[in-house]
C-alpha cells in the first residue's frame, strides 16, 4: 500500500486534471445534437445552391429573421452568389459548439460549421454557417457567410 503523503498527491494530481479538462470535455455536444444541426445546415445549403433564397431565409432562425430583413437577405445572397457562379465542391472543415457567439447574440446552443469550397468564378472561399438551437428545440440558421 502506498503511504498517506502519496494517496494524497494522487488525489489532489486526478482532482487538478478534473478540473482542468472538464470545462472542455463538456463543452462537446453529443452525436445527436452534431446530427441534428448538421441536418438543417444542409436543408439551408440545399436551398441556397438551388438559388431559392426567399425559401432559405424562412428556415432560417427568428434571431436572423429579426436582424435581415428578407428582402435585404435575398438581394445580398443574390448578389454574392451570382459573383461566385455555381457551387462545384464543398467540404466540411470542421465545427465548434458554443453556447455564445458574441456580445449581443443571445446566449444559446450554437454550431459554427466551416465549408471549403469552390464555385464557378471563385476558388479556395470559406462558408461559415452557424447553425442554433431554438426555443422548439429545432436547429435552424442563424448566420451564414462567406469569405
Amino acid at each position: 500500500m502506498l503511504p498517506r503523503k502519496y494517496r494524497v498527491h494522487i488525489f489532489l494530481t486526478v482532482i487538478a486534471l478534473v478540473i482542468i479538462f472538464y470545462p472542455l470535455i463538456s463543452r462537446q455536444p453529443d452525436q445527436q445534437r452534431v446530427d441534428d444541426s448538421g441536418v438543417a445546415a444542409t436543408r439551408f445549403f440545399e436551398l441556397v445552391d438551388a438559388g431559392q433564397y426567399a425559401q432559405s431565409w424562412e428556415v432560417c432562425a427568428a434571431y436572423l429573421k429579426k436582424e435581415v430583413p428578407r428582402e435585404e437577405w435575398i438581394k445580398n445572397l443574390s448578389a454574392v452568389r451570382s459573383v461566385a457562379g455555381k457551387l462545384l465542391d464543398r467540404k466540411q472543415r470542421d465545427y465548434i459548439y458554443t453556447k455564445n457567439i458574441n456580445e449581443g447574440i443571445p446566449d444559446g446552443e450554437y454550431m459554427v460549421y466551416k465549408f471549403d469550397s469552390t464555385f464557378q468564378n471563385k476558388e479556395d472561399l470559406t462558408e461559415t454557417v452557424t447553425v442554433m438551437l431554438e426555443t422548439d428545440s429545432v436547429w435552424r440558421v442563424a448566420g451564414y457567410f462567406i469569405e
